[in-house]
C-alpha cells in the first residue's frame, strides 16, 4: 500500500482475521477511496480513545467492511466496485425487519444497589427500573445522563455522547467589569439578580430559602450604551458559557424553522456542565407585539416567539444542574410583546451622564500615553449629552490615530488635548462614527410592515 493509504490496526484484528483475509482487505482498501476515508475515521477513533469498547467497535466496522467486499465479490466476481460500510449498514437495516432501533432515554434515578431508573423519550411516559449494564459503573450513569435503551425491556445499551451544535458554540470573551465605564449601578444590579444564580454557593442558599428568582432579564437602552459588553463581562466574571445571537438571525423564511433554531439554542445551553447565559440582541426583531392582520412573514415570527416563550417557561422547571439565564437587549421596548416583557426583569442602560463619560474616557485611554494638557472634564463639557459609550470609544480611537499619524519621529508619542478635540469635531461633522448626514432623522421612514 502507498504511504498515504491508511493501514489496518492488525494487532486488534489478529484474533478474528487470518493473514490472508487481512491482505485481501488491504488490497480492497487500496482500490477504494471510500474505504480509505472510512478506515481513517475508524483508526482515528481508536487512537483518540483508551476505551476497550472502541476497540470492539473497530472490529465490528472492519467485519462489516469485509462482509461488504465478499458480497460484491460473490455477485460480480471482482472487487472493482466496493460498497462503503455506511451503505452496508443502511442495507442491513432496511432488509432486516427483526432489527429494531434503540430508544433514546435519560437516567432519572441513581443506582440503589439493585437497579437504576430510566425514562424513554419516545415511548409511553414513565420511569423504569433496570439492571446496571455490564461495562458501565454507577458513576457513568448519573441523573440526567442520556442513554440508549433496548426497546423491548428498556435496559441500558450504552451511554450517549452529547452532540455539540455547530451553529451555537459558546462565545469566548476576556471582558471584565473593569472594561465597563460609567455603569456601576447596572453592574451592581446584574451581580445581585444574575450573578447570584451563577454562583454555586449563593445559589444553594437562595434555593434553601425557597426564593424563585427570575431567570430572564431585559437590557433596555439606546445603541452603543454597552449592553453587549455588560453581558460579555458577566459571563467571564462568573465563568459561564455565553451563547450570543442577534434576533434577525432567528428569523427564517419557512414556517417553523425559527422555532427549531430557538429550541436548538436552548438545548445546547442546557447540555453543558457549566451555568450558561443565552443572550439575544435585538430581541424586538422576533418579539414584536402580535397583531390580528399581520402581513407576510408574521406567522413565522410569531411561531419563533411562541417557542421562545415556551423555553422561558421551561427554565423554571429545569432539572438540577441546568442553570440557564436568558438576557435580551433592545432599544425599542415599546414594540415588544407584553408576553415577553412580563417574563423579564427590566434593567435600563441609559446614555451616560458627565461623570460616567469621564469614567468611560479613562477606561478607553488607560493604555495611552497622555499629554499633561489632557482634561477629560473639559472634553466632556464639549460633548453633546446624547453621546454614548460607543461614541466616546470612537473619539479615543481617532485621537490616538491622529497622534500617531502626526508625529514624524515616532518617538515619545503622546495623545494631546487637541487630538481629542479634533476627533470630537470629526464625530460631530460625521467624518467618523455613525453620525452621518445621510442618516438624518428626516430621511428615516417608519416601518410599514407589521
Amino acid at each position: 500500500m502507498s504511504d498515504d493509504t491508511p493501514r489496518l490496526k492488525r494487532h486488534l484484528l489478529d484474533d478474528d482475521f487470518d493473514e490472508q483475509e487481512l491482505n485481501r482487505l488491504e488490497n480492497a482498501i487500496k482500490q477504494s477511496e471510500k474505504l480509505q476515508k472510512s478506515l481513517r475515521m475508524y483508526n482515528k477513533a481508536v487512537e483518540d480513545s483508551d476505551d476497550d469498547r472502541d476497540d470492539e467497535f473497530y472490529k465490528q466496522r472492519i467485519q462489516q467492511m469485509k462482509s461488504s467486499i465478499e458480497r460484491k465479490e460473490k455477485s460480480q466476481g471482482n472487487m472493482a466496485r466496493v460498497v462503503s460500510p455506511n451503505d452496508v449498514s443502511k442495507q442491513q437495516a432496511s432488509s432486516s425487519s427483526k432489527q429494531t432501533p434503540a430508544l433514546r432515554g435519560v437516567v432519572t434515578g441513581e443506582f440503589d444497589g439493585s437497579r437504576i431508573w430510566v425514562e424513554p423519550k419516545s415511548a409511553p411516559k414513565g420511569e423504569y427500573g433496570v439492571d446496571l449494564p455490564q461495562g458501565l459503573s454507577a458513576d457513568d450513569l448519573s441523573v440526567g445522563t442520556e442513554v440508549a435503551l433496548n426497546p423491548q425491556n428498556f435496559s441500558i445499551l450504552d451511554v450517549l455522547r452529547k452532540r455539540k451544535d455547530p451553529d451555537f458554540d459558546p462565545v469566548s470573551t476576556d471582558k471584565t467589569f473593569g472594561d465597563v465605564g460609567g455603569l456601576d449601578e447596572v453592574i451592581a444590579t446584574l451581580r445581585r439578580n444574575v450573578g447570584i444564580q451563577l454562583d454555586t454557593d449563593r445559589r444553594e442558599i437562595v434555593k434553601e430559602w425557597g426564593l424563585d428568582l427570575d431567570k430572564s432579564l431585559m437590557l433596555v437602552g439606546p445603541p452603543g450604551t454597552g449592553k453587549t459588553l455588560l453581558v460579555k463581562a458577566l459571563a467571564n466574571e462568573y465563568d459561564a458559557d455565553m451563547f450570543m445571537v442577534n434576533g434577525p438571525q432567528l428569523v427564517e423564511k419557512f414556517i417553523g424553522e425559527g422555532a427549531k433554531k430557538i429550541k436548538r439554542l436552548y438545548d445546547q445551553a442546557r447540555s453543558g456542565d457549566r451555568p450558561a447565559i443565552v443572550f439575544i440582541d435585538e430581541i424586538d426583531s422576533i418579539a414584536k407585539k402580535r397583531q390580528e392582520n399581520r402581513r407576510h412573514g408574521g406567522e413565522e415570527v410569531e411561531r419563533t416567539m411562541s417557542q421562545l416563550l415556551s423555553e422561558l417557561d421551561g427554565l423554571d422547571q429545569a432539572s438540577e444542574g441546568q442553570h440557564v439565564i436568558s438576557i435580551f437587549a433592545t432599544n425599542k421596548p415599546s414594540i415588544i410583546d407584553p408576553a415577553i416583557v412580563n417574563r423579564c426583569s427590566a434593567v435600563e442602560v441609559d446614555v451616560p451622564g458627565p461623570e460616567a463619560k469621564e469614567e468611560i474616557l479613562q477606561v478607553h485611554t488607560r493604555q495611552f500615553d497622555l499629554a499633561d494638557d489632557v482634561d477629560f472634564g473639559a472634553l466632556v463639557e464639549e460633548m453633546p449629552e446624547t453621546y454614548t459609550g460607543r461614541d466616546i470609544e470612537q473619539i479615543c480611537k481617532q485621537a490616538a490615530i491622529t497622534a500617531v499619524y502626526a508625529d514624524q519621529s515616532l518617538e515619545d508619542i503622546v495623545v494631546r488635548m487637541d487630538d481629542f478635540r479634533e476627533a470630537l469635531q470629526d464625530l460631530k461633522d460625521g467624518n467618523i462614527g455613525m453620525e452621518k448626514d445621510f442618516l438624518g432623522s428626516e430621511e428615516i421612514h417608519e416601518e410599514i410592515f407589521a
